[in-house]
């Protein structure tokens, strides 16, 4: 299908590049259906693009970019959520607030997405107040580190672990 978007113009996504949010997003629950563009000059960005309301699209990227220890507790509850049977299973992102200068680029790490890629399912989940901010700098602890365990050649995954 050919959705017209107002960053990328017209875009063709096939139904199984479809992702779906049964219960939406935060302040965006009426939004359910996304499509992930991806564009190697961005990397390690995505776009996370709505596909029924053509001007709505969120950057996001993955949490290790930002902070190097981010850890999830998940339930058994969005295991099932998300048609998963282990943590494995899914990826996680963060939305990102774009600013105009770099070291103004925030992240939410309070409200992360769960993906399960396989069964094209996403979850929104909120940590509860304290551990994670909702604007954390973007490049967080890797600016204050200068040492090779931080090098952006390391990409350790975000720790998951299920009750």
């Amino acid at each position: 299908m050919l959705i017209q978007t107002s960053r990328f113009g017209e875009i063709e996504v096939e139904e199984d590049q479809i992702f779906s949010f049964p219960s939406g997003l935060i302040g965006f629950s009426e939004e359910r259906r996304f499509v992930i563009r991806e564009d190697e000059a961005a990397v390690p960005f995505r776009w996370l693009q709505a596909i029924d309301t053509q001007g709505l699209a969120f950057v996001m990227i993955e949490p290790h970019v930002s902070i190097s220890n981010y850890e999830l507790e998940l339930t058994k509850e969005h295991l099932k959520k998300l048609k998963a049977e282990k943590v494995e299973e899914l990826t996680v992102f963060v939305l990102v607030t774009m600013a105009k200068k770099l070291e103004d680029v925030t992240v939410n790490l309070q409200g992360p997405l769960l993906f399960n890629l396989e069964k094209r399912l996403c979850l929104q989940i909120i940590i509860p107040e304290g551990k994670y901010a909702t604007r954390h700098p973007l490049f967080g602890d890797k600016l204050t580190k200068n040492n090779p365990e931080s090098s952006s050649q390391e990409k350790p995954a975000s720790s998951m672990s299920s009750e």
